[in-house]
Order: C-alpha cells, then sequence, then structure tokens
C-alpha cells in the first residue's frame, strides 16, 4: 500500500534536496492513488504514519493528519505537502490568488440569448480554491449552469465563493467520489464526454466540431485528468500554443476552449438559440 520504500538509513544518506525530491515523488504517487481509486480511512492513516515518520527522520514538521474520511481533505493535505516541499526547494508555485480589479458600472454587452447548447464542466481532482472559483465565474458567464465535481471542493468553501464573486449562486453542482462513473451516466443520457488534454489525437479546439450536448472535462492542475476518468472521454481538444511553454492555467484553458465552443455553436446555428 504505497509504501515509502526507503530505510532509515538510506534515506538520511541523501543529501537534504535529494530527501526533498525522493519525497515529493513518494506523495505525488500517493496523491495519483488517491485520485484514481478508493482507499479507506484506514488505509490513509497508514499512509499518513509513513509520512510522520519520514518527516520525524529528518526533523521537519508533521501536520496533524485530517480527521476524516473526505477524501477530498486527504487530497488537500497531500498537495499541501507536496508544495511545501518544493517552496523548501525554492522551486516556483502555481495559481497565485490573483484578480482584477472590479469595476462597477460597466455596460452591459451580453447578447440577448445564447446558443443553443445543453453544456455541462467537470473537475477532476482540482486542488486550487482559485481556479474552482474562476471556472464557476467562466461556466456562468458562458451560459454553463452545471458542474460536476469529482474530489475536489466547491463553493462551500469560503474562498471559491470569493472567487466565484456570487455566481457559485447560478451553478447546479454535482458533487461524486466516482468521476469516471458519473461520466458515464452522462454518456447514457446523450452527452458526449470532451476532454481538455495535449493528447496525440487530440483536436485543436478551432477546428472540432462541437456538438449541441456535452460534459468538457478538465484535469487536476499538476496531473491531469487521472487515466480510468480519461478512458470515458469520445474525444480530446487541446489548445495550439505558439511560445515556450506547452500548458496553460487550468482556469484559463477552460475559458478559451469553452468560449471557442459557444462562438462556434453562434456561428455554425446563429438561429438556434435560448
Amino acid at each position: 500500500m504505497d509504501t515509502f520504500g526507503f530505510t532509515k538509513k538510506k534515506y538520511l544518506s541523501l543529501s537534504e534536496q535529494g530527501q526533498r525530491t525522493h519525497l515529493i515523488r513518494w506523495l505525488s504517487s500517493v496523491y495519483q492513488r488517491l485520485l484514481s481509486s478508493r482507499v479507506t480511512q484506514e488505509q490513509f492513516r497508514q499512509i499518513y504514519i509513513q509520512y510522520e515518520t519520514v518527516a520525524a527522520w529528518s526533523k521537519r514538521p508533521c501536520p496533524p493528519m485530517p480527521d476524516t474520511g473526505d477524501t477530498t481533505q486527504w487530497l488537500v493535505f497531500i498537495s499541501d505537502a507536496i508544495h511545501g516541499l518544493r517552496t523548501a526547494s525554492g522551486q516556483t508555485l502555481r495559481d497565485y490568488d490573483l484578480l482584477d480589479r472590479v469595476i462597477t458600472g460597466d455596460r452591459d454587452i451580453r447578447p440577448a440569448k445564447g446558443p443553443k447548447m445543453n453544456y455541462q464542466v467537470a473537475l477532476d481532482g482540482l486542488r486550487s480554491l482559485f481556479n474552482i472559483g474562476s471556472i464557476y465565474r467562466t461556466c456562468e458567464a458562458a451560459g454553463v449552469r452545471h458542474v460536476i465535481l469529482g474530489n475536489c471542493p466547491g463553493k462551500e468553501s469560503q474562498k471559491v465563493r470569493k472567487t466565484a464573486m456570487g455566481t457559485q449562486e447560478r451553478i447546479w453542482e454535482e458533487k461524486t467520489c466516482d468521476l469516471a462513473q458519473t461520466l458515464a451516466d452522462k454518456k447514457v443520457l446523450g452527452f458526449r464526454i470532451i476532454a481538455l488534454e495535449t493528447l496525440s489525437d487530440a483536436v485543436p479546439c478551432h477546428d472540432y466540431h462541437w456538438p449541441e450536448k456535452a460534459v468538457l472535462l478538465v484535469g487536476n492542475e499538476e496531473y491531469g485528468i487521472s487515466p480510468h476518468v480519461l478512458q470515458t472521454a469520445d474525444d480530446a481538444v487541446h489548445i495550439p500554443l505558439f511560445g515556450q511553454k506547452n500548458s496553460l492555467n487550468v482556469a484559463n484553458a477552460l475559458s478559451t476552449v469553452l468560449f471557442q465552443a459557444v462562438f462556434a455553436r453562434m456561428s455554425t446555428h446563429p438561429n438556434a438559440t435560448e
């Protein structure tokens, strides 16, 4: 069950940087296990005991174990530990909590009606509350009213509500501990599952034929979409990038693709509005 793999002697023989690197690698594998399979509270307790032991070897602080059976809280705990180790290693953290200043009195330039489309958005294991709140704002602005939360927090979080700026009240949340099964159920209802991933067969988002009824799926900021969840996807789309960086922030990427779908539907079905 996700054993650490090093004895105390072997671990302490590593440099401080080497210790952090190995610990990050192990915690990342634990994170993937939590995303891709069911883990009992007792199993997670055993993982925590190993982490606590390794932390004591190198005299690192160890936060208390989350006293809950909620997988989301375990994911946050592990992810925070990884980011703490990265910070200690001088590595850049992601997802800074930045928002543009809100300007009131803007002219309302929204069209009276949007294109006819029945879209939902599914989030697979997102950890950044800022990203989740931003996605709520994007969905509301694009006319999407249904967000599926796969092992990630939602509007119960004050930070999500702060970033969503009230739009969360117009979004229907569907929480699930088994996102793959939930998406399989959506397919039975006629939804096409579209993954936003840089796969070899992914179609550029501007060339994709956007259907009327679909679930747009995005994955964790660091690991992408879980393999078992990705298997439910009917198609994959990607955003063509022209700089040195090969990815975008997940909230920005979803915004780009979701509005591409909206504009494509408006262009090909100009009279199909709702």
